[in-house]
């Protein structure tokens, strides 16, 4: 039978043969691989047979296109579809190097919040050892309880901050302490304000890519009458193996753009405050 003729249905009648334009205008598999990341931004999990309705091809070119992006670091493959990647740190030297106006932004904004003969727990991290520096050369007469080695190293830089420094077990990449023995000794105080980072944020609260590192954080929220949050806009989004605290423990966020899209729907659900810190705003 030539391609030009058409057969009869059982009804009687005739199906169409395919046009040339439906194979031209299919997306290419790049194409395809890029929206099912955007797809993966707006949304942390998404179903195989949704994607496939979505991008018009079937469930088994759908099943090849997680695969491939899931042997390349850029999705988690899970059963019946695909959910963003748990976010892994960097070596805290490499973290040192990037977002330093972002984050020297954020310090300023804690630094202008602290008060004369307050208590602050200050948690383990790149953007916290900011908030220390800026704590250093701007506050006076405030105690700070830490658990980091850096942090604790700029705070002692100025004689009128009294730090109290926990015990526990050192995390040689990071340079902080940990453990149990941590956790008890975070246990001892009581804090005017908790300052903690996070590996990443989401609508559902904050994480840490270390679970016991995050059980300090969690145990530094709850021993403080404020508990604070720093992090910029690349954590955003962004999940990690360890809950560290929902949103509903955190009275405010300090970061350097407005969230937006669901983490903004959850923060604003929540009660949390949103700082955003500008760069121009570091000052003298």
């Amino acid at each position: 039978m030539s391609s030009g003729v058409r057969s009869p249905t059982r009804d009687g009648s005739l199906l169409r043969p395919a046009s040339p334009m439906r194979e031209k205008d299919r997306l290419s598999k790049a194409v395809r691989q890029q929206r099912i990341m955007a797809q993966l931004a707006a949304a942390p999990t998404l179903r195989a047979t949704e994607l496939a309705v979505a991008l018009s091809v079937s469930g088994e070119t759908i099943r090849r296109d997680l695969l491939e992006l899931h042997e390349q670091g850029l999705i988690n493959r899970t059963y019946g579809g695909a959910s963003r990647p748990f976010a892994f740190e960097a070596a805290r030297s490499d973290r040192r190097r990037v977002m330093v106006a972002e984050r020297e932004a954020i310090a300023s904004a804690i630094s202008a919040r602290i008060l004369p003969k307050e208590v602050l727990m200050l948690g383990g991290g790149a953007t916290t050892y900011h908030v220390a520096r800026f704590l250093a050369a701007r506050n006076k007469d405030i105690t700070v309880i830490t658990h980091d080695f850096a942090s604790a190293s700029a705070l002692g830089t100025n004689p009128t901050i009294r730090v109290l420094f926990c015990a526990g077990r050192l995390h040689p990449g990071e340079g902080y302490l940990l453990g149990a023995q941590t956790i008890a000794s975070i246990n001892g105080y009581e804090a005017n304000r908790a300052i903690v980072g996070a590996t990443g944020i989401s609508a559902r609260g904050i994480y840490d890519a270390d679970e016991e590192a995050g059980a300090v954080y969690n145990a530094m929220i709850e021993r403080a009458a404020e508990a604070i949050v720093v992090a910029d806009h690349s954590k955003f989004d962004q999940l990690a193996v360890s809950v560290c605290a929902r949103w509903n423990e955190v009275d405010r966020l300090v970061t350097d753009k407005q969230p937006s899209g669901t983490l903004a729907a959850a923060l604003r659900k929540a009660g949390t405050d949103v700082i955003v810190a500008g760069v121009s705003d570091i000052g003298e």
